[in-house]
């Protein structure tokens, strides 16, 4: 296990892994061997904090979650990213679905398009899909699939993608608000009120998609879009927490100190409620009141001149 290791800004893509490995400047992978299925890493920068935890869980030997981190050191670079993934598909075809879109989106992010950050998400996450749809079409790899949760922040905007039933939620003034909406059967009979909230936390459709990264060639991506404000605290996570942790428990765990020891008990959390699935969690801090500079917004912005008589 990854634990408590601090990284400069840059990328990193992390989900089993002993240890990182620095590719080039800026840049962390993973290297190839496994680990235990559980890392711990975070990051302390002149604006923000942030930290992402992963654990394969109480019950499941392997971790199909994937998370990954892209942090500019540059503010004429893009803006910061934060991804959570959660692989579906058997033989090991969900921990290569959430690689691969984790990986797809930071590469896309960060290819020096100067577009504003909601198309630039929006092609990412559109990207991500095919990729991953056409690695379903290799052989053991039939129906394998992924969530995605992806957030971007750009000058006094975040911005989130979403397909599948990772979450992402925002803690303001110890208030913890739903920022994305499940694509499974069981939110939409809570939606249409077949179900009641009890009902739901067991019924046997419970983790059945309607929508997923990889399983049709173009996929319908969710984009929200909320300001942040100093103090502003976000959580991408799996289903893995979420099932388990309410969140008026995510609200009081995010007041600890750092974004380090919040993400950590969260998933320590999930793991003393017996944690069935794998449980991953990045939690952002916001901790400057001045904006998140972007490529895009930083470009220049030339002068408009009405041409005189």
């Amino acid at each position: 296990m990854v634990s408590g290791e601090t990284f400069q800004p840059g990328r990193i893509a992390a989900r089993a892994i002993p240890h990182a490995i620095q590719v080039r400047p800026g840049l962390f992978m993973p290297p190839e061997e496994d680990g235990d299925g559980s890392i711990s890493v975070h990051a302390v920068l002149s604006k923000l904090s942030w930290a992402l935890c992963s654990h394969s869980g109480a019950v499941r030997p392997e971790n199909e979650d994937f998370a990954g981190t892209y942090v500019p050191a540059l503010p004429e670079e893009r803006g910061p990213l934060f991804v959570v993934a959660d692989g579906m598909g058997g033989h090991a075809a969900g921990e290569v679905a959430s690689r691969i879109a984790v990986e797809t989106v930071l590469e896309v992010w960060t290819n020096g398009s100067t577009a504003p950050p909601k198309q630039a998400l929006r092609a990412a996450a559109r990207a991500a899909n095919a990729e991953v749809f056409t690695a379903s079409l290799e052989y053991g790899r039939r129906g394998m699939g992924t969530t995605l949760t992806a957030l971007a922040l750009s000058g006094r905007e975040a911005f989130v993608a979403h397909v599948g039933d990772s979450r992402a939620y925002l803690v303001r003034d110890k208030q913890c608000s739903q920022l994305t909406s499940d694509h499974s059967r069981v939110a939409e009979m809570l939606r249409t009120r077949l179900i009641s909230p009890e009902q739901a936390k067991n019924h046997p459709a419970r983790s059945m998609l309607t929508r997923s990264l990889g399983s049709e060639p173009a996929v319908q991506v969710d984009l929200a879009r909320t300001d942040v404000l100093p103090g502003d605290t976000f959580v991408l996570c799996s289903d893995g927490l979420w099932d388990l942790v309410s969140r008026r428990d995510i609200a009081e765990v995010t007041t600890t100190p750092t974004a380090n020891e919040a993400a950590e008990m969260l998933v320590k959390t999930a793991l003393k409620r017996g944690a069935p699935d794998n449980v991953t969690v990045i939690l952002v801090h916001i901790t400057s009141e001045l904006p998140t500079l972007s490529v895009y917004h930083a470009k220049p912005r030339w002068p408009f001149f009405r041409r005189g008589r």
